[in-house]
C-alpha cells in the first residue's frame, strides 16, 4: 500500500528555497519514493537479477572472443571451432535477453511509480485547506502535478541507480580479472581513476542543479499561461492581452535560457 503523503498547512516551497539547501538534500528527497518502489518488489529484484546476470555476461564475452581466437583458430583445437563460436553467440544471446528483461522492468517500475505518486498527490491537494488555494495558483499546481512529477521517473527508472549498480558489478569483475592477469597494469589504471572520475563528478552536480532551475522556469511560465487563460474574460475586459502576452514571452525566454545554460 503507497504511502500516504503528509499534511501541509502552509504554502509550498519557492524554487529559490529549494536550491538554496544543500545538495545532499536532493538525495534525501528521494528517500520517500523508496515505499513506492518497494511496493512493487517484485519487479526490483527481477531488474536486479537481471542487471547481475547482463553485467556478468558483458564480462564474459571478451573471454569467450579470446578463447576462440586462442584456442579455435588453432591447429590442435580446428575440430572444435565450431564449439567455440557456439559459446560466443550463447554468451552474446544471454546478454541480449538479460539487457532486455532489465530495460523492460526498470522502464515499467518507473511508469508504475509515477502514476501511484500522481495519484497520491491528486488526493492529498483535494483534502488541503481552502485557505491553501487563496494562496497558490492553481496554474503551478497543475504543472507540478503533471510535469514535476516525471522527474523523479529518472531515478526510478534507475538510470542513475541501474548504472551505478551495473558499473559497480562491472568495476569488482574488471579490477579482479585485470588484477590476475598483470597486477602491476591494474596498479596504474586504479591510481588513473580518480583523475578521471572527480571532474566528471563535479560537471554532473552543476548539470543537475542547472536541470533543476530550468525545471522551475518552466512550471512558472505554464502556471502563469493556466492563470492567464482560466481568467480570460477579466484580462480581456481590462485590455490586458498585450501585458498578459508580454510577461508570458519573457517567462517562456527565461525557460529558454535555464534550459541552454
Amino acid at each position: 500500500m503507497a504511502p500516504t503523503i503528509p499534511e501541509t498547512r502552509g504554502p509550498m516551497p519557492s524554487p529559490a528555497d529549494a536550491t538554496a539547501k544543500p545538495s545532499r538534500a536532493s538525495l534525501n528527497a528521494l528517500k520517500p519514493l523508496l515505499p513506492y518502489a518497494f511496493a512493487h518488489r517484485g519487479r526490483v529484484i527481477g531488474a536486479i537479477g537481471a542487471l547481475i546476470v547482463a553485467s556478468a555476461a558483458t564480462l564474459v564475452v571478451p573471454v569467450a572472443v579470446r578463447q576462440m581466437i586462442d584456442y579455435g583458430f588453432s591447429d590442435a583445437h580446428s575440430g572444435l571451432i565450431h564449439l567455440y563460436f557456439v559459446g560466443l553467440i550463447g554468451v552474446v544471446a544471454v546478454l541480449a535477453i538479460a539487457s532486455g528483461v532489465r530495460y523492460y522492468l526498470v522502464m515499467t517500475l518507473g511508469e508504475r511509480v509515477v502514476a501511484d505518486l500522481r495519484g497520491d498527490v491528486f488526493a492529498h491537494l483535494t483534502r488541503l485547506d481552502l485557505s491553501f488555494f487563496d494562496v497558490e495558483k492553481t496554474g503551478e499546481l497543475v504543472s507540478r502535478l503533471t510535469a514535476d512529477t516525471t522527474q523523479p521517473q529518472g531515478d526510478l527508472r534507475l538510470v542513475g541507480v541501474r548504472f551505478a549498480l551495473r558499473n559497480f558489478f562491472m568495476f569488482v569483475g574488471a579490477v579482479a580479472m585485470m588484477v590476475v592477469t598483470s597486477p602491476k597494469l591494474s596498479a596504474y589504471v586504479l591510481a588513473a581513476i580518480p583523475i578521471i572520475v572527480l571532474p566528471l563528478y563535479a560537471a554532473g552536480r552543476t548539470v543537475t542543479a542547472r536541470s533543476r532551475r530550468a525545471q522551475d522556469r518552466l512550471a512558472d511560465a505554464t502556471a502563469f499561461a493556466a492563470e492567464s487563460l482560466s481568467a480570460v474574460r477579466v484580462m480581456q475586459a481590462f485590455v490586458a492581452e498585450a501585458f498578459a502576452a508580454a510577461r508570458f514571452r519573457a517567462a517562456a525566454e527565461e525557460a529558454f535560457d535555464a534550459a541552454r545554460r
